[in-house]
C-alpha cells in the first residue's frame, strides 16, 4: 500500500478527499434550498422581468396555482395572477403576465392613480391598492397586450396583475416552486432570439414484404 505523503503545515491526501466531500455536499445542499432561478442575496429581490422559457416549460401549472394560493388563499385560474396558454398542435406553452412596462398605461388610465393603481418607489413595481380600486377596469382596457396582464376579481370586483409578490421575502412563488426552473427574475428582458427545437427524426418507412402478413 502507497504510504500517504503530507508536507509540513498542509494537509493528507485523507484529509483533502474529506473535505471536498464535504464541500460539494454542502454545495448540493445549497442548491437544493435555494433553486438557480432565484437570485437570493439581491437587494429586495429585483424582478422586474419575470422570464419565461418555452424550452424548459412543462405545463404542469404549479406556478399558477402556487399563486392564487399564496396572494387568495384558494386554488383558480380566475384567482392567479398569470395565465399557462397551452397549445394542444404544438405542445408549446406561453405564460401570459403583467411585463411591468417602463411606461404603465394602466397607471395613467387609473382615475386613482397613486391611490388604487401605484408604482413602488424603491423598484418600480406596478400594483394595485385593493381597498381603494373601485373595479372600474379602465387599467385592462388600457394594457398594451392582449389579453389584458391585468384582470378583475370574479368576487370582490377589484383589479389585479403580477407584482412580483413585492411584500415576499424569497421574491415570486412562482418561481420558487417551478420544479423545471422553467420562470427566472430579471432586470431586463433577454433578447428575443431563439434555438428552434430538434425536430424527432422518424425511422425510414419499410418496403412492403407480402410474405410478413400474417393470415
Amino acid at each position: 500500500m502507497a504510504r500517504e505523503t503530507k508536507e509540513p503545515g498542509g494537509i493528507g491526501r485523507r484529509e483533502f478527499i474529506t473535505g471536498a466531500g464535504v464541500a460539494i455536499a454542502g454545495t448540493v445542499s445549497t442548491l437544493a434550498v435555494y433553486p438557480p432561478s432565484i437570485a437570493h442575496g439581491s437587494d429586495a429581490f429585483e424582478c422586474r422581468v419575470l422570464h419565461h422559457d418555452p424550452d424548459r416549460c412543462v405545463g404542469c401549472g404549479v406556478c399558477g396555482l402556487m399563486c392564487s394560493l399564496y396572494h387568495e388563499g384558494e386554488a383558480g385560474p380566475a384567482l392567479s395572477r398569470s395565465d399557462l396558454v397551452r397549445d394542444p398542435f404544438s405542445y408549446d406553452f406561453s405564460l401570459n403576465v403583467c411585463k411591468q412596462c417602463r411606461y404603465p398605461e394602466c397607471y395613467f388610465a387609473c382615475p386613482l392613480k397613486d391611490a388604487a393603481r401605484l408604482i413602488d418607489a424603491a423598484t418600480g413595481i406596478v400594483h394595485v391598492n385593493e381597498d381603494e380600486c373601485i373595479g372600474c377596469g379602465r387599467c385592462i382596457g388600457a394594457c398594451y397586450y392582449d389579453p389584458p396582464r391585468t384582470k378583475l376579481h370574479p368576487e370582490k370586483r377589484v383589479a389585479f396583475n403580477c407584482d412580483r409578490c413585492m411584500e415576499r421575502d424569497e421574491g415570486p412563488i412562482c418561481v420558487e416552486y417551478c420544479n423545471m426552473h422553467a420562470l427566472t427574475c430579471l432586470l431586463e428582458e433577454p433578447p428575443t432570439v431563439r434555438i428552434p427545437r430538434l425536430k424527432r427524426r422518424r425511422a425510414p418507412k419499410q418496403p412492403w414484404n407480402p410474405l410478413s402478413r400474417v393470415l
